[in-house]
């Protein structure tokens, strides 16, 4: 019979809540619309610079990354060990690497491809799918702490 530690210093340390592939895959996706922030915000910072190409991230298959941070082929929440004689769990996401996507279509005439409709209408879009993430992230942390019987935020 395994015994238990009597407090958390005799304990592997804090968990590390990233090492959960759904809060991994969600931390992926919300580092990927950050970074999607950043080139946005960039685009309308050059709207009126003479032959700047407006860019964007290609985008994220949350669906994909989940399987990724789970090893599987389709996305499974599995495991992840918290002692020695626990079933080998999953590894955290790797770091993002968002890569970037030229946009080709001229709408200046002096060569500025960048609109600022379009621009307004991603940052309303990536704003909108981070407060979903943050939102998701926050549920599953209360379900979390339910799980091993602590209460409040």
């Amino acid at each position: 019979m395994l015994q238990r530690p009597k407090n958390l210093d005799e304990a592997q340390g804090p968990m590390d809540l990233n090492n959960l592939p759904l809060l991994a895959a969600l931390t992926k996706k919300m580092n990927w619309l950050t970074a999607r922030q950043k080139v946005v915000s960039e685009n309308v910072g050059n709207a009126d610079t003479p032959g700047f190409k407006a860019s964007d991230l290609r985008p994220l298959d949350f669906r994909k990354e989940l399987a990724e941070v789970t090893h599987q082929a389709t996305p499974k929440l599995a495991p992840v060990t918290t002692d020695p004689h626990h079933l080998v769990g999953t590894e955290a996401a790797a770091k993002l690497q968002p890569e970037i996507e030229k946009i080709t279509t001229d709408r200046e005439i002096n060569g500025n491809t960048v609109s600022l409709e379009d621009e307004m209408m991603k940052v309303s879009e990536t704003a909108s799918d981070y407060q979903l993430m943050t939102n998701l992230y926050k549920k599953q942390v209360g379900l979390i702490k339910t799980a091993i019987g602590r209460t409040g935020s």
